[in-house]
């Protein structure tokens, strides 16, 4: 009659709690690294994608200075390059937050949504460079 409940093993999806206040402050101070980091990341992943809006016009001109009117350009690449250059520059931190988030936060944690739509939008930006670089290297 007096005996406690057998001890349960816990989940491992399941955080567990901690035993003492500071170990609580720990794992608080955690949780709200992760959700500054999953918060960044999707910044930074929309300024990639309103970056675009701006190397845009700079792109135009550095095409109509780089082709010629006569013959094909001896730089194609230009273009491209102006236009994918800062968006590439804030894409490639978000990626590397957003995985970050996503592999080391809890399973439960609600900043892995922010950190999963990082992702894709800077994952994104990714793709739509990666068909000017890889058509430069069928050129060659």
């Amino acid at each position: 009659m007096g005996t406690p409940p057998p001890n349960e093993p816990q989940a491992a999806n399941e955080p567990t709690q901690p035993e003492t206040p500071v170990a609580a402050e720990a794992q608080e101070a955690r949780i709200d690294r992760y959700k500054h980091k999953a918060t960044a990341s999707v910044l930074l992943a929309v300024l990639a994608l309103v970056s675009m809006i701006v190397t845009a016009p700079l792109a135009m001109f550095a095409m109509l200075a780089t082709y010629p009117s006569t013959g094909p350009s001896e730089m194609p690449w230009v273009a491209p390059l102006v236009f994918f250059s800062l968006p590439l520059v804030f894409a490639l931190p978000s990626l590397v937050l957003a995985i970050s988030v996503l592999r080391n936060s809890p399973d439960t944690s609600p900043n892995r949504s922010s950190a999963a739509l990082a992702l894709c939008l800077a994952g994104l930006v990714f793709v739509l460079a990666m068909g000017p670089a890889l058509d430069q290297l069928g050129n060659s």
